[in-house]
C-alpha cells in the first residue's frame, strides 16, 4: 500500500492498473456500517446481537465497496478490449471511477464501454440474490447479500439516467453518435441530458429538505450538484481532447533533454547554481550515470529553506519508479491524462529502455496555445 501525488492511496494493480482509494472512501465506509449496524440491520434481524450486527455492517460495506470494484473493472476490461489504455480506478466517497487514457473510437465502443457497467451491477445484483437464498438469513454472510443484491439492482438503474458522467450518458451518447454520425453532437447531448438529471436531484433534494427529511434531501442535493459538475467538466474535456488526440509525445517534447545532476548535489548548490543561475525548473537525477529519479522546483519549494544547505537532489527527488512514464510514441492525450490523474508538472518519456527525457505541462501548455493560434 502506498500513497500517490494526488492524495489516493495505491492499494495494488490488477492488469496492470493502478487500483486507488480516496482517503473520503474511509468516511463513507464507516458511515456506512454506522448506519447498516445501528438502523438498517436492526430492523431486518432483530435475533443478531450488537457485535453481530456491527460485523455484519463492516462486512456489508466492504462487499459493496468491492461490488464498485468489480464494476470498474468491467468498464476497465471492455475499453482495453476496444484498444482504450486504462490509467487508473479509483474508489472514492461517491463510488469509482475507472480513468480512460482517450474515448472509444466508435459508437459500438463507446456503447459496449458503458453498458458493461450496469450489466455487472445487474449480475452482482443476481449473484448475491442467489446467495442469500442459498445461505437465508443465516450468519454475518447471509444478513449481507440481501442488501448487497438490492443495492446493486438500484446502483444499475440509477446508473442507466441518461446523461453525463452515468453510464446511461455514455449509452446516450454513444446512440446519438451513432444516428448523426458525430461524436461531439452525442458529447453535448449527453452533457445537456446529465446536467437536467442534475437539476432534476437537486429540485427533488430541496423538496424533501422542505418536507422534513433533512438528511435524505441534503444527500440529493449534494450528488446533484456533484453531477453537474462532472457533466460540465465532461463536455470541456471533450474539447480537449479533440486537441491533444492524434498528437504523439514525441511532437510535443522539447528538443533539449532536461539536464542531469547527481543524487549528491546539495539542494543549496542546485538553487544557486542551476535554478537561479540558468533559469531551469526540471531535472533528472543520477545516480551512478544511472537516472533514478525527477526533481522539480514545486519539490525544491516545498523544503524549509534552512535546510537546503543540509538535504540533496536525492533526498527529495520523486523516484522513477514511483512515476507513471509513456514512451515517446504514445498519445499526448494518455500522458496528459497521466498528468492530471497524478498531479505531475512533469512526466517521463521513455524511449524502450532509455529514459528520454521529460514531459513538461508547460510544453503541453504551448503546444495548445499554438494549436489554438493556428486554428487546428
Amino acid at each position: 500500500m502506498m500513497g500517490s501525488n494526488n492524495g489516493n492511496i495505491t492499494i495494488g494493480h490488477v492488469w496492470g492498473i493502478p487500483i486507488q482509494i480516496n482517503p473520503s472512501l474511509f468516511v463513507i465506509l464507516a458511515i456506512l456500517t454506522w448506519t447498516l449496524a445501528t438502523s438498517l440491520l436492526p430492523e431486518a434481524y432483530p435475533e443478531l446481537n450488537t457485535t453481530s450486527l456491527w460485523l455484519t455492517g463492516l462486512l456489508t460495506a466492504i462487499l459493496f465497496f468491492a461490488s464498485i470494484l468489480f464494476h470498474e473493472l468491467a468498464h476497465a476490461l471492455i475499453a482495453r478490449r476496444n484498444g482504450v489504455p486504462v490509467v487508473s480506478i479509483t474508489l472514492y466517497i461517491f463510488g469509482g471511477i475507472a480513468q480512460l487514457g482517450g474515448k472509444p473510437k466508435s459508437p459500438g465502443a463507446e456503447f459496449a464501454v458503458a453498458a458493461i457497467g450496469p450489466a455487472s451491477s445487474v449480475l452482482l445484483a443476481g449473484v448475491f440474490w442467489g446467495l442469500n437464498q442459498l445461505f437465508g438469513d443465516r450468519g454475518y454472510f447471509g444478513a449481507s447479500t440481501q442488501w448487497l443484491a438490492y443495492i446493486n439492482l438500484i446502483l444499475a438503474i440509477f446508473n442507466l439516467a441518461p446523461g453525463y458522467p452515468l453510464d446511461g450518458g455514455r449509452i446516450l451518447e454513444s446512440i446519438v453518435w451513432g444516428i448523426t454520425g458525430k461524436q461531439e453532437t452525442g458529447v453535448r447531448v449527453a452533457g445537456t441530458a446529465g446536467q437536467i438529471v442534475a437539476y432534476a436531484l437537486i429540485a427533488w433534494g430541496a423538496w424533501n429538505v422542505f418536507n422534513g427529511n433533512l438528511v435524505g434531501g441534503i444527500w440529493s442535493v449534494m450528488i446533484g450538484f456533484i453531477l453537474h459538475n462532472a457533466a460540465t467538466a465532461e463536455k470541456r474535456a471533450f474539447i480537449q481532447q479533440g486537441q491533444l488526440s492524434g498528437t504523439r509525445v514525441s511532437q510535443v517534447m522539447g528538443n533539449v533533454r532536461e539536464p542531469e545532476i547527481p543524487a549528491g548535489l546539495m539542494l543549496q548548490d542546485l538553487v544557486e547554481q542551476h535554478i537561479l543561475g540558468r533559469g531551469q525548473g526540471s531535472f533528472i537525477v543520477v545516480a551512478a550515470g544511472n537516472p533514478v529519479g525527477v526533481l522539480s522546483l514545486r519539490d525544491v519549494s516545498q523544503v524549509p529553506r534552512a535546510d537546503w544547505p543540509l538535504m540533496t537532489a536525492g533526498d527529495v527527488m520523486t523516484p522513477l519508479v514511483d512515476l507513471p512514464r509513456v514512451e515517446l510514441n504514445d498519445e499526448l492525450l494518455t500522458a496528459v491524462q497521466l498528468m492530471d490523474a497524478n498531479q505531475l508538472l512533469q512526466l517521463p518519456v521513455f524511449d524502450g529502455s532509455r529514459l528520454a527525457g521529460l514531459l513538461t505541462r508547460d510544453e503541453v501548455i504551448h503546444h495548445l496555445r499554438v494549436r489554438s493560434e493556428v486554428g487546428s
